[in-house]
């Protein structure tokens, strides 16, 4: 510590180019922390989806509905132990900034696969029983202020019987996602409220949610169940819900690739770059270093310092770079589930800093090494 300040002056001996140094590093750490946390988010998403349940959707369109009728034929797949189906609508609530989401469910059958979704019995009770009724997310009722009880309308472009499109819900009760409290932002109403009220695609859903008695038989489960509605108006393709997440994923990009690929760029061209620089810096102050070892410091404590030099500003610019990924990494908390920069993604980064430093440091470290006196100073 008592040659901090030494090392410290050294670093900062030319301004412009260390805070060009500073910059690359913390643009490089940005990149790093967002990419892999993003990556580190999907990857732990995938790992905590429920083995047990499937998705029957449509062949040809995952957007696409399908017909209410198919719910018997589900059911009677061996080895589907519960289904459930869910159609919900889009909308907002006073203007446009606050859109909602409405889920319409078989309250019952919901409420057993999906055991994550906490629902006390009290309000489940109350949904099945009230036709308009809606149970609230937590997030969403502190964000509006809602209270059991009050009526809340909804403006939709999907329209009901009478031209309207304005649906009100009833409050009955809140839920909550413990797992994930910001996933618990829409309401859950009854399908059949919003299947009889809506004026087109009546009796049909988005969805069927499937619980499976053996998450190893899923593949062929899941092929029976398409097996039955082959070559029919209304195929089906059925997933598991780490597969349904994974292909969600891809429609956006492959995020793995991207997140590696990225960053081995990034580093590889900032490794050039520091090392350039500190090349250039260790070149300029070669009389400096020669006055060192004149005055007594060894030739492994001069590498020494210029190493130090290389370590300080590569795990100064990953502690800044990793801050700010950690503030941006918020805003893709709906996609991965995942509000905070993990870990495991800090300790690598700082590893990766070490990695760098060393590097990047290492040429130049080398010939302070080999700096002999008496030749530096000649060419002063």
């Amino acid at each position: 510590m008592k040659y901090l300040f030494l090392v410290w002056s050294g670093l900062w001996r030319r301004r412009a180019r260390a805070a060009l140094i500073l910059l690359q590093v913390t643009v490089a750490f940005t990149l790093f922390g967002v990419l892999q946390g993003l990556d580190t988010g999907i990857n732990r998403a995938i790992a905590k989806a429920h083995a047990d349940r499937m998705y029957v959707l449509s062949r040809v369109s995952s957007g696409d509905s399908l017909p209410f009728a198919l719910l018997g034929s589900i059911q009677r797949v061996p080895g589907v132990v519960t289904v459930t189906y869910e159609n919900g609508i889009g909308g907002i609530y006073q203007n446009p900034d606050q859109q909602i989401s409405v889920q319409g469910v078989d309250a019952a059958s919901f409420a057993r696969i999906f055991s994550e979704i906490v629902i006390s019995p009290g309000d489940l009770q109350a949904l099945i029983r009230t036709r308009t009724g809606a149970l609230v997310g937590e997030k969403v009722a502190q964000s509006y202020g809602w209270k059991i009880g009050q009526r809340v309308p909804v403006q939709s472009p999907i329209l009901q019987r009478d031209g309207s499109s304005t649906w009100t819900f009833d409050v009955v009760g809140t839920f909550t996602e413990p797992d994930n409290p910001d996933q618990a932002n829409y309401l859950i109403a009854n399908y059949a409220y919003l299947n009889e009220a809506r004026q087109d695609n009546r009796d049909t859903v988005g969805a069927y949610v499937v619980q499976i008695d053996d998450p190893k038989r899923s593949a062929t489960i899941g092929h029976d169940i398409d097996t039955v509605f082959a070559n029919s108006p209304h195929e089906t393709r059925t997933q598991s819900e780490s597969d349904l997440i994974s292909t969600q994923i891809q429609r956006i990009g492959d995020i793995d690739f991207l997140a590696h690929a990225v960053t081995a760029a990034a580093f590889f061209a900032l490794l050039f770059a520091t090392g350039t620089l500190m090349m250039q810096t260790i070149r300029e102050r070669t009389p400096e270093l020669a006055v060192l070892k004149s005055v007594g410091f060894s030739d492994r404590r001069v590498m020494t310092l210029i190493l130090a030099e290389a370590l300080i500003s590569c795990l100064l610019g990953a502690a800044i770079g990793l801050g700010i990924a950690a503030l941006l990494l918020p805003a893709a908390r709906q996609l991965i589930g995942l509000g905070y920069l993990p870990g495991i993604v800090i300790v690598a980064g700082f590893v990766c800093a070490l990695i760098l430093a060393l590097l990047s440091g290492a040429i130049p470290a080398w010939r302070g090494l080999r700096l002999e006196v008496a030749t530096a100073l000649s060419r002063r």
